[in-house]
């Protein structure tokens, strides 16, 4: 699974319908941040053990705590949590607190000496090796402590950026790293809110054009991401008639893009989406089986409706 590719959990900056948090799934164990993993994997969320935070921000972090406490007594090891300094101290400070949420990097697995979750401190710049992929924290701009990844699987990379504005260490990283094929960058609002973003240390699409002229390769395919909801159509109007030199894509929930050739499957349908389910029920409901069958099948899919 994902052998080549990263999946797109969540791919917008808030909630809306149809619409989710931040959130990449790099492969069964490991995501970065945690806008959308239940809703996202479903019941494949439970193999999740690494979470890789770009920042404190709640649209980033929200599923870590139902995460937790959803498969609490199935886990066997603890979540590791790979964050820089100052967003493991909010975690701690304003979550994990015993007045938001337990503190689960203090409380015990079942029947286990190991603790539920584990925090572990980054910095930018370092590179962590895992067998089928390894990941390297860059440091972006944003109104808090925060920092964009390098995912490199085989010798091909995406420099996913999370939350910034502008920011010249991306441009850096882009120009010197010749395994990175594929960037991820925000673009938040439309470029008519430009003050917005700017006091809220987010990307415009005229931004994002401004910046692109630090950009010395021509072999970078670029998506977009974390629109806010009330802007998505806004923004998409907008980059439908951009005059660029620039491929610019927007990316959605569920896509999977590919490190190595840079393209994207289209929007996946969960497979525990309501709309999924409804869809189900009605083919049920049409189909030619015997009555007891048909109810049968009918009752199984509303069951799996949330």
């Amino acid at each position: 699974m994902l052998e080549k590719s990263i999946r797109i959990l969540g791919a917008y900056g808030g909630k809306g319908v149809d619409i989710n948090n931040t959130s990449v799934q790099i492969d069964k164990h490991t995501t970065i941040d945690a806008g959308n993993i239940l809703k996202g994997i479903g019941k494949d969320a439970k193999y999740i053990n690494k979470i890789f935070l770009t920042h404190s921000h709640l649209d980033h972090i929200v599923d870590i705590p139902f995460l937790i406490d959803a498969f609490f007594e199935k886990k066997e090891i603890p979540i590791k949590i790979y964050a820089l300094k100052e967003t493991i101290i909010h975690l701690k400070k304003h979550l994990f607190n015993f007045d938001i949420w337990p503190d689960f990097s203090q409380i015990n697995l079942i029947n286990k000496k190991l603790k539920a979750i584990e925090f572990i401190e980054i910095k930018a710049n370092e590179t962590i090796k895992f067998d089928n992929f390894s990941i390297k924290a860059i440091k972006t701009n944003h109104t808090i402590s925060s920092c964009g990844y390098v995912i490199k699987k085989k010798n091909h990379a995406v420099l996913f950026t999370a939350d910034t504005y502008k920011c010249d260490t991306i441009w850096e990283e882009l120009n010197l790293n010749k395994f990175i094929k594929t960037l991820i960058i925000d673009v938040s609002f439309p470029s008519r809110l430009a003050n917005i973003a700017k006091k809220s240390n987010h990307l415009t699409l005229k931004d994002l054009l401004e910046e692109l002229e630090k950009l010395k390769r021509d072999d970078i395919c670029i998506y977009i991401n974390h629109l806010k909801p009330s802007y998505v159509k806004e923004i998409k109007k907008e980059l439908e008639e951009l005059n660029s030199k620039y491929n610019i894509q927007l990316l959605n929930d569920g896509d999977i893009l590919n490190l190595e050739t840079t393209k994207k499957q289209k929007r996946l349908i969960y497979e525990n989406s309501t709309k999924y389910h409804l869809k189900k029920i009605f083919e049920n409901m049409t189909s030619k089986e015997d009555f007891d069958k048909i109810i049968q099948k009918v009752q199984k899919e509303k069951e799996k409706i949330k």
